[in-house]
């Protein structure tokens, strides 16, 4: 598959993604009470699909209502105010709202393909830029999201280049924003993820300055309020273990969960194909070498002074959940 054909699959699967925040509700075994009720954040032709095409969804003993969010952001301040119990989260943006004292836990993880992932995420720049090489931003503008997964990829690059934090001037600006201050000179680069980096290449002429193929693209997390976790932990249990059932479906039935996404999502199925390659991923354990992985995360965000201190890391992931 060549360059162009994949950042095209990409768009289209994000263009999807994007929306407005919707709620909806699916019910499975009619259960009265809260306390089987189970409410999932989500983003469209994510978990639900993947349980969908699994069965996992067939014969629940309690309710599943679905909340659907258009990025991580308001999923994980919907899961701080106790408006969902449960979702699935980056990494990165988890470090970043649990530092800044939202009531969550991780409670699974998995791990995507990393050469899928990788060349999901990168730092752009105008095509005729003179900055070459990831070492050329010293002393630049470098835009991104706070405490994004943008902002990460970014931490991580520089480090691979010998550069420090402070080295870059950083410019805090929503996609949208950053997009149009790249167009207009403002900014020297931007590092974003998705569909913002097909949109960039594809369709404003940017060049890719450097992705994330070469550096750990990390791990994905299921997090869960601390209210649901105390009061719901039976059902998170067997909610997690449906999930690491459903990956391993998945991997060996790669066609019938495209089907089922590409349905869902209304993507063209070669699409959902490619697309459930890259995002399906092998559940890992929560345990101290992971935790391990994720105290990087907080160091850096540190470094950059995007958090003013270290948190007790180790009390935000939980292994008490693992399959």
């Amino acid at each position: 598959m060549t360059r162009k054909i994949w950042f095209l699959s990409v768009l289209l699967l994000f263009a999807i993604l994007a929306g407005t925040f919707l709620w909806r509700s699916r019910q499975n075994t009619p259960v009265a009470g809260a306390q089987h009720v189970l409410v999932i954040g989500d983003q469209r032709g994510g978990a639900q699909a993947l349980l969908k095409a699994a069965g996992e969804l067939d014969h629940v003993p309690y309710q599943i209502r679905w909340a659907l969010f258009p990025a991580a952001s308001p999923l994980l301040e919907a899961l701080d105010a106790q408006a969902v119990d449960v979702g699935g989260i980056g990494a990165a943006p988890f470090a970043f709202a649990y530092a800044g004292g939202a009531k969550i836990k991780a409670i699974a993880a998995y791990r995507p393909p990393q050469a899928q992932a990788g060349r999901a995420s990168a730092i752009v720049v105008p095509q005729g830029s003179p900055i070459r090489r990831v070492a050329d931003l010293k002393g630049k503008r470098l835009a991104t999201i706070r405490g994004s997964a943008g902002q990460d990829l970014a931490l991580k690059l520089l480090a691979k280049a010998g550069l420090q934090p402070t080295d870059v001037q950083w410019v805090y600006l929503a996609n949208g924003e950053a997009k149009a201050a790249l167009a207009s000179g403002s900014i020297d680069a931007w590092s974003t993820w998705g569909s913002y980096v097909g949109i960039a290449v594809l369709e404003d002429g940017d060049r890719i300055l450097a992705d994330g193929s070469a550096v750990s693209t990390g791990v994905v997390f299921f997090a869960a309020s601390d209210a649901a976790i105390a009061d719901k932990a039976a059902l998170l249990a067997d909610f997690t273990a449906r999930l690491t059932r459903a990956r391993a479906w998945g991997q060996s039935h790669p066609d019938d969960y495209a089907r089922v996404l590409a349905a869902e999502t209304g993507i063209p199925f070669k699409v959902a194909r490619f697309s459930a390659a890259s995002a399906l991923g092998s559940a890992v354990p929560i345990d101290a070498q992971l935790i391990r992985e994720q105290r990087a995360i907080f160091e850096r965000y540190r470094a950059v002074g995007i958090i003013p201190a270290l948190p007790d890391i180790e009390g935000g992931y939980l292994s008490s959940f693992n399959p």
